[in-house]
């Protein structure tokens, strides 16, 4: 999929600025016909190197957190006030901070007649395709304050699930950063002691302590190259990754079958769909828009068979448990008897709270589990270390 921005005009005369995926040029226009937009301009979007390195920059200087309060606190104010004015408040109380320019540039977006999420759309990096999505529906339907509310409590969940995750792993990297220096300590220190004594008296070293040393030396003189090519790995896979989709697929299937990523997509998969539905948004359209804003491309292509399989005439229940096969029965189970009784929308809040409860009883396993593993990998290179030193100890008698 390819990224386009447009602009353009839509049967009031308000402005349209923003950016769509499509397979390609003729699918892009297509799609801005269906909306009832008249294209003024349509092209790939770019994005300069410099633009790139500055908004993942604004990403990590603000972290997941600060979406959340930004739209917590607009939601509060947009009881009592415009948008127009609810920008203006959190831009003067952002002076200083390092989030001001997003804020100002939003301001200005506004005050310049394009709707809010096309302002959003500028900073899409920080703000996620699902937000503005969700904003984009909350405007058209009048209900921007609701959406605001319920996107600060979806990525105040998101951003608590991501924080408990990285406590977890600060016990076993530590653990496992510690037994690196041992390595580095015991290979560049203890070992040549061994290979100058053992030198001396014409005989060779264990075979496990020889190999720790040539690694060792190995890695000493050829670090620079090492440090170069796995830098360009990474730079390459994540380039790979964003540009190829057979790539990304299977990346992003593996992560499904992680159990605690599985449950983040469902969650929220329940969350969108419930709330586009509530908001009176057609089936085959919330399924689609919840496909266009998840991240992950082989949830998209199942959401679009399902879709495709919707628009056909399926009911909806019996397309996921046929698409979805591999997934909790307990969530097909309550979407089939949503469907039947006709309150999927509570079904799918059901569906949600399940979805949430089964992310917490895994991040309550998840520091245990992580100790256990972070050890035992420490505990093996620290053993093959000691065994290194101590075979040679022993063959020291054989010396005298």
């Amino acid at each position: 999929m390819k990224k386009f921005r447009y602009k353009g005009y839509d049967e009031n005369s308000v402005a349209q600025i923003g950016t769509l995926e499509a397979e390609n040029y003729a699918e892009a226009y297509a799609v801005l016909q269906y909306q009832g937009v008249k294209v003024v301009s349509l092209a790939p979007e770019r994005v300069s190197v410099v633009k790139l390195f500055e908004d993942f920059y604004l990403k990590y200087k603000l972290g997941g957190r600060w979406c959340a309060v930004f739209f917590r606190e607009l939601s509060v104010m947009l009881g009592v006030m415009t948008l127009h004015d609810s920008l203006q408040t959190l831009e003067r109380a952002a002076r200083g901070h390092i989030s001001e320019k997003i804020l100002n540039e939003l301001v200005e977006t506004v005050e310049g007649g394009e709707t809010f999420s096309a302002a959003l759309r500028r900073y899409e990096i920080i703000f996620g395709n699902n937000s503005i999505q969700s904003v984009e529906i909350g405007e058209t339907s009048g209900r921007l304050q609701e959406v605001t509310a319920r996107l600060a409590e979806q990525l105040e969940r998101n951003y608590a699930t991501n924080r408990k995750v990285r406590s977890a792993m600060y016990y076993p990297l530590v653990v496992f950063g510690a037994a690196l220096l041992a390595a580095v300590v015991m290979i560049n220190i203890t070992l040549p002691v061994f290979e100058s004594f053992y030198g001396q008296n014409g005989q060779k070293l264990p075979l496990i302590t020889s190999i720790f040393l040539a690694g060792g030396r190995f890695l000493n003189e050829h670090l620079f190259l090492i440090s170069v090519i796995i830098l360009a790995a990474i730079i390459f896979f994540i380039i790979i990754y964003r540009e190829v989709d057979e790539v990304k697929f299977f990346c992003d299937n593996l992560k499904l079958k992680i159990k605690i990523l599985r449950e983040i997509e469902l969650r929220n998969l329940f969350s969108r769909l419930g709330f586009l539905l509530e908001s009176g948004v057609t089936l085959d359209a919330a399924i689609n828009l919840s496909a266009a804003s998840s991240g992950n491309l082989k949830m998209q292509r199942l959401l679009e068979k399902i879709k495709t399989s919707v628009e056909n005439g399926e009911r909806f229940g019996a397309t996921l448990k046929r698409v979805l096969k591999d997934f909790s029965p307990l969530y097909l189970g309550l979407i089939v008897t949503g469907e039947a009784s006709g309150n999927i929308v509570e079904m799918l809040r059901q569906c949600e709270s399940m979805a949430d409860f089964e992310i917490e009883e895994t991040l309550r396993a998840l520091p245990a589990k992580a100790e256990v593993y972070g050890t035992l990998t420490a505990g093996v290179i620290v053993g093959a270390l000691v065994f290194s030193i101590v075979l040679p100890i022993l063959s020291m008698t054989d010396l005298f």
